[in-house]
């Protein structure tokens, strides 16, 4: 049981309650950075004379970090592997800068890979990390990346690696837009194309400050709707919440920092409030549930900002619900769980949701409740085994992180949307033709509906009874003639309520659909 009563994780957003958080805690494995021990000192006479400032600072992610990192997963001769493509990364990109022009480039392949490391991907993923632009930037080419690590690495390295501008590609736009295609091909053959690729643009992403301001706004507009769309279809919430929270900074430097003080001033006018509730339930979760460990959400400012505009509400009236994560072993403490809450605060009546017994889309699991304190603070709580919570972050990543309760169904949901992708490129002409088929597929914003079994169909806003009655089955749609929704009848071309309704789809004899 954690006795932080200040620990503090990324808040969810609505559509995806607690589906997001940091890579902190206890749902993840991480890893401090080596260093001295703290026992350790120098004696006075043993301290040398000032060094002149080095190009990296102290803190900069170095070989050896990366090393400790993989050997705590992989076997000798994986780490080996990843050793030598590191060693490979480095000679290459010898003598290359960063945009600062004092870092130098390796330091930035090194934090991909360290990035996939955390979420303990495999051997070839992180090799394709540090080889992942030595095509790009060096003489270095494909087919010697096969050579010396294999056809998985090249492939992987082939898929991110961007096109160059040509006759074919004249505008960077172009060059954009036909690399994107190339990778989402990639992609289709090895998703780990596309993580390779999340795990760059993050690190970019963090480095932004170091382009010029063009540059900056351009790439964190490309980020925005098109990368935190992608990691938001693979179920990544871990890194969608980032890149969002990097491309609002990216695109409104100005905005985000006023808000990031607007929230400081907030939270510290209520903090007496919110430790007060935060302390009662842990206490009462540390009697029953010993396992158990409670984390307080940071508010996503770009949620926020965005519900602020769309709704047209006052800040502090987003910023006024507290949102607390509770996390258990087993399924079963979940629902123990929730009822120590419900013991301790009056529930809201039709809000306490079971995306338990029927998960969301990429396995997403969770209970759900919203209460009311006697403080008359409101509270959203987020119910999760650990493993669930893994789940919410990694998506269908979580398969290298030691999950496997729900990673079936996450991949099987996957799996889907890799068809989809497939049969978005059968059917462009070119690449602007797949791009704009694949953003109007990443826009969609999808609502859920229950079979009258239980069983949670997703779909996009918009969809109709009989686009309902297809999901569920081909024979169902072509037979249907009429639904029930939560049990009233309505016509087949009306809208499916975003309420997480139940539906029931009646049939006839005949096949009726035109």
């Amino acid at each position: 049981m954690s006795d932080d009563n200040s620990y503090r994780e990324p808040a969810p957003d609505d559509n995806e309650r607690g589906d997001e958080s940091s890579n902190t805690g206890d749902g993840f494995h991480e890893f401090s950075e080596p260093g001295p021990a703290a026992h350790e000192s120098i004696a006075p006479s043993e301290v040398p004379e000032p060094a002149p400032k080095p190009i990296i600072s102290h803190n900069v992610f170095r070989a050896n970090n990366l090393m400790q990192l993989v050997e705590r997963y992989m076997s000798p001769a994986d780490t080996r592997k990843v050793y030598d493509a590191f060693l490979l990364a480095a000679e290459k990109h010898e003598g290359q800068m960063r945009a600062d022009k004092i870092t130098p480039y390796i330091t930035h392949p090194l934090e991909v890979a360290r990035t996939l490391a955390l979420w303990y991907l495999d051997v070839d993923t992180v090799c394709a990390a540090l080889l992942h632009d030595v095509p790009e930037d060096t003489d270095c080419s494909i087919e010697e990346v096969v050579e010396k690590f294999g056809a998985t690495v090249g492939h992987l390295v082939g898929g991110v690696t961007k096109l160059k501008r040509n006759d074919a590609l004249p505008t960077k736009q172009a060059v954009t837009i036909a690399s994107y295609h190339k990778m989402m091909q990639a992609m289709t053959q090895d998703f780990r194309v596309v993580l390779v690729k999340l795990a760059d643009r993050l690190h970019n992403m963090k480095t932004l400050e170091n382009v010029e301001p063009d540059k900056r706004r351009r790439v964190a507009r490309e980020t925005s709707t098109t990368y935190v769309t992608l990691a938001r279809r693979m179920g990544m919430n871990i890194i969608r919440r980032e890149l969002q929270w990097l491309s609002f900074q990216g695109l409104y430097p100005w905005r985000s920092s006023i808000m990031e003080r607007a929230l400081n001033r907030y939270l510290q006018e209520n903090e007496e409030k919110h430790e007060q509730i935060f302390k009662s339930i842990s206490d009462a979760l540390e009697v029953s549930i010993p396992s158990s460990s409670v984390l307080v959400w940071e508010k996503n400012l770009f949620r926020v900002y965005e519900q602020c505009r769309r709704k047209k509400v006052g800040f502090r009236q987003q910023c006024d619900l507290l949102e607390i994560s509770v996390q258990v072993a087993e399924p079963e403490e979940c629902y123990r769980a929730l009822g120590i809450i419900h013991s301790l605060f009056k529930p809201r009546m039709g809000m306490v949701r079971d995306f338990i017994a029927a998960p969301r889309a990429y396995g997403f699991q969770s209970l759900q409740t919203t209460v009311t304190a006697s403080n008359g603070q409101v509270v959203r709580f987020q119910i999760q085994t650990r493993e669930m919570y893994q789940v919410a972050q990694l998506g269908v990543a979580a398969r290298w992180n030691h999950v496997s309760g729900t990673r079936s169904y996450t991949q099987g949901v996957f799996n889907s949307w890799i068809e989809q992708v497939k049969e978005f490129d059968n059917q462009a002409q070119n690449p602007d033709e797949f791009y704009a088929a694949m953003q109007g597929d990443m826009f969609q914003t999808e609502i859920y509906a229950y079979t009258p079994e239980g069983d949670v169909k997703e779909l996009p806003r918009g969809a109709t009874l009989v686009d309902f009655a297809y999901a569920v089955h081909t024979e169902l749609g072509h037979r249907c003639v009429k639904a029930k929704v939560d049990g009233v009848e309505r016509g087949l071309r009306s809208r499916v309520p975003n309420n997480m309704a139940t539906i029931e789809i009646i049939t006839g004899d005949e096949p009726n659909p035109t």
